[in-house]
């Protein structure tokens, strides 16, 4: 339920996920100033801490205003916390010719903050956005509900309309804000701005929580093997291409299930993930990470730099643009001048349709917040996890800086052209390694990769080992 609460008392979240420009501010200024508060906060019980409604607060307090709007909360657990700011921001927001077309019954004459029952609420077209409804009813059975609606006079829902078919379908009443006859424009206009853009660059970065990216590929499911577990980078790219005399390095190998399959077949492969997990358990296994470097170390001493690299699902699990380069050029790195190099990721559009996408029948969350350097940040485990999406756009420039210019790009196994937007829920990059770049950097790349932090203040070092002998190469 909405209650006025004391400015005063409210204390910010460190988390904030979102950035005004100055001009953003001015805006939100003149909208408060025009329209009133129509769109309340979020708080939690506890500690009066503000999980939702950061900026509108900042720019409520210069404005004077001692009381807020505001939906008190209790009992959120830290994940959700987080996700409440992400939710709230989309709520408030969503404007879209996809949006479901909903109308309240009310009474003539009504005006600012109004309940509406569940039986007049009228859903006239359902719109898509399902992904977030399966977000929204989580939070609201978990939690209560946590933000309202805002309407015309004349009960036509323009804004949080996802959110208003979500409280209907759940049987619940609606909190509205009635605008005054002629402000519906002016409230379409200020809430179709984006008031600061999702940024994750201030926030706590883990490399090794990341490792929960990891894909079991090649797993059995009742004894059948799971086609969705296959690798398409390996199905349709390295194993055709490789031969049992070419020696190869899966970099970022995860659970390492194709490097083992290979190996027992006869394949010169060795394999490393840095946050390899032991079977069954969410516990490193530091002991045959250690031994998966010495083989390296053991191939590069003997034969050289590798014939092949594959680097399968691991640019899509970065956490920032420095360790995608250091990941880029470690595989230049180690791959022999004229060798191949094969990675793999998430096209950006895949993840903007998942989110927007009209139908969907999983219970996980499938909606995604993006940042102006298309990533995503989720607080899980205690702890914030990213993901990282690439457009056609971004995967020519990278491979041009960082492996070589002479490349193919494909998506979910087709080929396409380098100026076509990716449209798969994968692509795949073969590229011939040109090894452009100086040896320094190289080294520093190295380096960085394998003294990547561990649990508990500690890092790898790794570096040891593999810097020495790569240094003679």
């Amino acid at each position: 339920m909405m209650e006025y609460i004391d400015i005063s008392i409210l204390n910010p979240a460190e988390y904030n996920p979102r950035l005004l420009t100055n001009e953003a501010q001015e805006d939100l200024k003149k909208s408060i100033k025009e329209l009133g508060i129509i769109k309340p906060i979020i708080i939690r019980q506890s500690d009066k801490r503000i999980m939702a409604g950061h900026q509108r607060t900042k720019t409520m307090k210069l404005l004077g205003y001692t009381h807020v709007p505001a939906f008190i909360l209790d009992g959120v657990n830290s994940t959700d916390e987080v996700r409440f700011n992400q939710l709230h921001n989309y709520a408030e927001c969503e404007l879209s010719e996809i949006q479901p077309e909903i109308n309240v019954s009310l009474p003539k004459g009504t005006e600012g903050f109004y309940t509406v029952s569940n039986k007049d609420i009228s859903i006239l077209s359902k719109g898509g956005n399902n992904s977030r409804v399966v977000d929204l009813t989580k939070m609201i059975l978990r939690y209560g509900q946590f933000a309202n609606a805002v309407c015309d006079h004349t009960g036509k829902v323009i804004i949080s309309t996802v959110y208003a078919k979500t409280v209907k379908l759940l049987g619940m009443d609606l909190l509205v804000y009635v605008l005054p006859e002629g402000k519906e424009e002016i409230a379409l206009k200020y809430f179709s701005k984006e008031y600061g853009v999702f940024e994750y660059s201030h926030l706590e970065r883990k490399t090794y929580i990341q490792s929960f990216a990891q894909k079991a590929r090649l797993r059995q499911k009742n004894g059948v093997p799971s086609k969705r577990s296959h690798s398409t980078l390996y199905e349709t790219q390295v194993i055709p291409y490789i031969t049992k005399d070419m020696r190869i390095l899966d970099f970022g190998a995860g659970q390492k299930d194709y490097a083992t399959i290979l190996k027992k077949k006869g394949y010169l492969i060795d394999a490393i993930e840095f946050f390899h997990r032991k079977d069954g358990a969410d516990i490193i296994d530091e002991k045959e990470i250690r031994q998966d470097c010495a083989s390296i170390c053991k191939t590069l001493s003997d034969y050289g730099l590798y014939d092949v690299v594959v680097c399968d699902s691991v640019l899509n699990s970065v956490n920032s643009e420095e360790d995608e380069k250091n990941v880029l050029l470690s595989l230049s790195a180690l791959c022999k001048p004229g060798g191949m190099i094969f990675w793999s990721g998430i096209p950006l559009l895949f993840a903007q349709k998942s989110s927007e996408r009209k139908e969907t029948h999983d219970h996980r969350s499938k909606a995604v917040f993006l940042d102006a350097k298309n990533f995503t940040a989720n607080f899980r485990f205690g702890e914030w996890y990213f993901q990282h999406y690439h457009s056609t756009a971004d995967i020519v420039r990278l491979n041009t800086a960082y492996i070589g210019k002479d490349f193919n790009i494909f998506d979910k196994g087709m080929k396409i052209s380098p100026e076509k937007e990716l449209r798969g829920s994968s692509f795949q990059v073969a590229s011939t390694n040109e090894r452009s770049a100086s040896k320094s950097d190289y080294l520093k790349a190295l380096q960085y990769e394998f003294t990547l932090p561990l649990p508990n203040n500690r890092k790898w070092d790794l570096d040891k080992e593999i810097i020495p002998i790569f240094k003679t190469l």
